[in-house]
Formats: C-alpha cells, structure tokens, sequence
C-alpha cells in the first residue's frame, strides 16, 4: 500500500507534494492507519458489541475519520507548499478517511465469509498432520489439534475472525481453521449450532434467558451464547429451552 501511494500519490498528493515527501507521508499515514483502525476495531466490536457489517463498518469509519483526517490533513499541509489546489481541504480529508476505511471494513469481512465458508486450500490447520483420537478424548477429532491438557469434553465453539476458540471443561484453545471444518470434526459429540459464530453441546448448557428479545443460553463455563432466529426451531426442538 506505501509503495502503491507513493507513486501513485492518490487524493491530490501527486501534485501537491514532492516524490521525497510522498516517501515519507504514505508509509507514515498508512502505518498509524492500520494501528488506530485495529484499536478501534476493538473497541467497536468488544466494548460497543457491534460485529455485524452493517452496524460495525460504519462506526468505524466515523470514529477513523474524527481520530485520523485531522493529523493526515495537518501533516499533508506541512508537506506542500503555498496554496496548491491540489492539496484537499479538511473535510474532504475526512471523507478520504471515511471512504477507505469503509472499503478496507468490506474487504475485511468478504475475506473472513471465504475463510469460514468458502474453500481455503491454504488453510495452515488443514495441513497439519491428523491424530487418531484417543479413548478417554470420546472420539472427537477436533480434540487432537489442541495442547492434551486441554483435551476434555467440548462446551462450546466460538468463531473469532478468522480462528475457532475450542473451550472445553479443561480450558480453552484457539484453531486457525473455518468454522465448518471445525464443527465438521466433531463427530460424537452432541450438540448444535445455534449461531453464525457459535455451536454449543447440549451438556454444556444448563439455562437459557432473554434480553431485550433475544435469547442467551446459560453455558457451564459461565458464557452467554446468542441463539439467531434461524437456529432457533432447532434448538427448541433438541429441548435446550422451551418453546414460548
């Protein structure tokens, strides 16, 4: 990305600063970009709670657009001499900042929809070797990709990016692997997914509540997991919460 900017010098930096001071401007912007866009990546998804696209991208972009364009504009201004018109004013800087965040926010999740549903022939876990699973890990393959202290029955898969938290009764793990590959690995074990990011065996759940119209299961390792609309019939049906 420094290398393309540099020479490319997009939104008016090509003919407002020198080759020397694109050189310096690009690799700057981008780096402290890619910084602040990831801490506030986290903030928007751990603390405001908001994961999906629709809500999360957006946000984003705003809060990547108050934190960066100011510093980005003021730095450009630095870097440019006189009155060029080339160089774009504070406001349209904050729509750059908008715009590419919001494209690299749509780039991020196409990325992550492949990873979990789509083929991935370079999948690293894929290419692990496969252990035969021992008799005391109740014949669940996924058991043998994680550390054998942690190996004990399963209470719940979450996704996470682009890894598998594997949380069992010993513990927790976390797979570089889709989701349905994960869940495809977990034969004998009883259980379902009740969720585009969850699967939950059914021991493991021992209450369920609403919020706010929704529906949490109650888990043994004293986690909340979400039940979407779409999973909801089978999990009524595999009696984990009665039917309203």
């Amino acid at each position: 990305m420094s290398v393309f900017s540099v020479i490319a010098g997009p939104f008016g930096s090509l003919t407002s600063m020198s080759f020397v001071n694109r050189l310096i401007y690009w690799p700057l912007v981008i780096f402290f970009g890619i910084l602040i866009g990831a801490a506030l990546r986290v903030l928007v998804q751990q603390y405001l709670g908001l994961r999906r696209y629709l809500f999360e991208a957006p946000v984003i972009a705003v809060l990547a657009s108050a934190v960066l364009a100011t510093p980005c504009w003021a730095l450009m201004l630095a870097m440019t001499e006189g009155q060029n018109p080339a160089r774009p004013t504070l406001p349209v800087m904050a729509l750059y900042v908008f715009v590419v965040s919001l494209a690299i926010s749509t780039l991020r999740h196409a990325v992550r929809q492949n990873v979990e549903g789509g083929p991935a022939p370079s999948d690293p876990v894929e290419q692990m070797p496969q252990s035969t699973p021992a008799e005391g890990d109740g014949g669940v393959r996924l058991l043998m990709r994680i550390d054998p202290a942690l190996r004990a029955p399963i209470v719940r898969l979450q996704v996470r990016d682009h890894y598998v938290d594997v949380v069992t009764e010993a513990g927790a793990a976390s797979l570089l692997m889709r989701f349905a590959d994960a869940m495809a690995e977990l034969e004998g074990q009883p259980g379902l997914r009740v969720h585009r990011s969850h699967w939950v065996a059914d021991q493991a759940v021992i209450g369920a509540r609403r919020e706010r119209g929704k529906l949490l299961l109650q888990m043994s390792d004293g986690a909340e997991v979400p039940v979407s609309k779409t999973y909801l019939p089978q999990v009524i049906e595999r009696g984990l919460v009665a039917a309203d």
